[in-house]
């Protein structure tokens, strides 16, 4: 295992910190275990030479590949099957009568190696009707980590993690390629736009959704950095918009000006028509 100096260790927790707000400064041992390889596969001996590969990186690619280092990064489908059903009976059927005119915007916020983003997918095909327009629908999947996001878009995964799905969406959305492993069906694709993104950055001005998946995100954030996420979430939610967060990430009433509906659903209010 490749050792932190106190410098090194503090100069990591306070990149990790200012450029993507997770809170690393009590994680000493859990970055040694976890960079030993990446430094290795890189044919560093030191972490004083990463740094200094770090900062003259300008494509962002070493960094997103530290954060996917350093970040559980763990994920499957269907997770938290209780916000799916919610999506599928309630959630989504809403927004699709409130906007078959003008479409529908979701952000999948960290979305992984896109577990999360082609679930969502698999809900609004259970939600297609003859007289509704799912063309309309944009998923927008965004990570910080480049390496999560190749295996997102090329959509192959482990046989295991099908299990979790119904039995019915196994059969509609899922190919075999062997005994070992699958890949989505194509037209889960059609809708998502992947795209890579620190969520800290701020918004684009056209940037708005009915709809945002931040799930088992703000887990790696302290108070300050995790207050910061929300005011961006809730400034790029239509009114009438959903937020959907981690079970584990529960909203209170002072951090929010969303109402919660559901556990870990929250809703902006809807401005009503003058």
């Amino acid at each position: 295992m490749i050792r932190l100096t106190e410098r090194e260790f503090a100069e990591i927790v306070k990149y990790m910190s200012d450029v993507y707000g997770i809170n690393l400064d009590k994680k000493k041992v859990l970055i040694e275990c976890r960079m030993t390889k990446l430094l290795e596969k890189l044919g560093l001996n030191s972490y004083e030479k990463y740094l200094e590969l770090l900062h003259r990186d300008k494509t962002g690619d070493l960094a997103g590949e530290m954060v996917n280092c350093l970040t559980t990064n763990y994920t499957y489908f269907y997770r938290e099957p209780d916000h799916f059903r919610k999506l599928q009976e309630i959630i989504l059927p809403e927004l699709l009568e409130r906007g078959q005119y003008r479409g529908l915007d979701i952000w999948s916020a960290g979305c992984s190696t896109g577990e999360e983003c082609y679930t969502l997918a698999m809900v609004l095909e259970e939600c297609r009707r003859p007289d509704s327009n799912l063309g309309n629908v944009r998923i927008l999947a965004t990570d910080i980590s480049g390496a999560a996001l190749a295996k997102a878009q090329k959509g192959e995964y482990p046989a295991k993690e099908m299990e979790g799905l119904p039995p019915e969406w196994q059969m509609k959305y899922c190919r075999k390629i062997n005994d070992r492993s699958f890949r989505v069906a194509e037209e889960l694709k059609y809708h998502i736009r992947f795209q890579k993104k620190n969520l800290l950055e701020p918004p684009a001005p056209s940037e708005k959704f009915d709809l945002i998946l931040c799930r088992n995100v703000m887990i790696y954030f302290d108070k300050s950095v995790r207050q910061r996420l929300i005011r961006i979430l809730e400034s790029v939610l239509n009114s009438g918009g959903y937020l959907l967060t981690g079970h584990a990430e529960l909203l209170t009433s002072a951090e929010t000006v969303l109402e919660q509906v559901f556990p870990a659903v929250y809703r902006k209010e809807l401005k009503k028509d003058k």
